[in-house]
């Protein structure tokens, strides 16, 4: 058993390197979005296969996730009267989990932090390209999921975080393109 959940754990943080309640938002072009059970990935009508994603803005970020995912604001902005400096962003079927901590400068992502039943398993710290990288894991006790996370911090202390919570390695795989797509369309704003 351990061997398993090391391996998902080292597996999750490879998936770097290359938690919360649902409930049905807005997002920021006024739709409402809910869960639906089993619900597969959102496709265009006219071409299978292809996802169709909508922006979510926060106080200091846009991010784009798939149309069908619900949006949970989570920590308020410090720094602006309005919006959010982290929200998670829940599959239909609830077995996967992504998450953004984007302030506009830095800050700290209590959100986050291990809770009781909980066990942080791996954390690697390294520095890439001038910027301090790192990654942990956090398992349930249970094995019900894992949370792996990813924090960037640059030298004058700006910060962000990107997270993954999953039920299993095979969920983890599935989601894998479409975490990736969601990492890499932040944009972050400042003043």
């Amino acid at each position: 058993m351990w061997k398993t959940i090391k391996t998902l754990s080292v597996a999750a943080l490879f998936l770097f390197a290359t938690a919360c309640d649902q409930k049905s938002v807005k997002n920021s072009q006024g739709t409402t979005q809910t869960p639906t059970a089993d619900e597969p990935l959102p496709v265009d009508s006219g071409s299978a296969g292809v996802i169709t994603y909508v922006k979510f803005t926060g106080a200091w970020f846009t991010v784009e996730i798939p149309a069908n995912f619900s949006v949970t604001p989570s920590l308020r902005s410090a720094t602006r009267s309005e919006g959010y400096d982290s929200a998670v962003f829940t599959s239909p079927d609830g077995k996967v989990q992504f998450y953004i901590f984007s302030p506009q400068w830095s800050g700290i992502a209590t959100d986050i932090s291990l809770q009781p039943g909980e066990t942080q398993t791996e954390s690697v710290k390294t520095t890439e390209n001038g910027l301090v990288v790192e990654r942990w894991t956090i398992k349930a006790d249970n094995a019900a999921y894992f949370r792996s996370y990813e924090s960037t911090s640059e030298t004058g202390g700006i910060n962000k975080i990107f997270g993954i919570r999953y039920t299993s390695q095979e969920e983890l795989e599935r989601y894998r393109p479409v975490y990736l797509h969601f990492k890499n369309s932040l944009q972050q704003y400042a003043d």
